[in-house]
């Protein structure tokens, strides 16, 4: 009877101790059933003429954290990730300040820009940032 009290004390603690350190990452439930889409967060970049603009290289920072993507075959891209699900455990839930820089072939950034970018537990989801970047 002694062991039961101790086991049921044990599992009480626990509860208390795990419920009180709950962090944002944590907000979202182990057993969501999520769906098997693969959501990415992308955007245009154009020149004044509305034409495609050929990045060398991207980077996304998430408030710090740089994320480099690098592509040789963007020669025919229209739309350049910003991030995609894989990036879902370093976003907090409610948002996180993304910079994303485009550099040219001389490794110019010509892109710099802010976005908002949270998930809902399964999927990464824009809050805030544009669709389409113009340069010059």
């Amino acid at each position: 009877m002694k062991s039961y009290i101790q086991f049921i004390c044990l599992i009480f603690c626990l509860q208390i101790l795990f419920s009180c350190s709950k962090s944002e990452s944590s907000e979202c439930p182990i057993d969501l059933a999520c769906t098997q889409i693969f959501v990415t967060v992308s955007v245009k970049i154009q020149n004044r003429n509305n034409e495609p603009v050929i990045l060398s290289k991207t980077t996304a920072t998430i408030e710090g954290n740089t994320k480099v993507i690098t592509k040789s075959d963007w020669d025919k891209i229209i739309d350049y990730n910003v991030l995609d699900d894989l990036s879902i455990k370093d976003l907090k839930k409610s948002g996180s300040s993304v910079t994303f820089k485009g550099f040219d072939s001389n490794n110019q950034i010509i892109v710099n820009e802010q976005f908002i970018i949270g998930h809902d537990c399964c999927h990464i989801a824009k809050i805030a940032g544009k669709e389409v970047i113009i340069v010059d």
